[in-house]
């Protein structure tokens, strides 16, 4: 099943929309890089999913940016300072949780 990488950056006001938000993008396996972007991969049907559940916890005032980065491009972002594990969240890297 192919993959697409996606930057997921949001501005909410609101605590609980924002904390729903944050949430579900964990849930689908989405990780923190900041703190309102997230970064993770998605397969078509995940995106549809994920847009669907975000239109339904976001308010009109609110916003969320789903943003695709290929894998060529992703593989090319400048980090200055410290920065996030690019193979864990390419999916690079196995982890297991016991």
């Amino acid at each position: 099943m192919k993959k697409n990488m996606y930057y997921a950056v949001y501005d909410i006001s609101d605590n609980k929309t924002r904390t729903h938000t944050i949430q579900t993008l964990k849930n689908i396996g989405f990780v923190r890089i900041q703190k309102s972007v997230f970064c993770g991969s998605l397969s078509s049907q995940q995106k549809k999913d994920l847009i669907e559940n975000l239109k339904r916890i976001t308010e009109e005032t609110e916003s969320v940016y789903l943003i695709l980065a290929c894998q060529n491009c992703f593989g090319k972002v400048t980090i200055i300072g410290h920065g996030f594990d690019k193979e864990y969240v390419t999916n690079e890297l196995e982890s297991m949780v016991l």
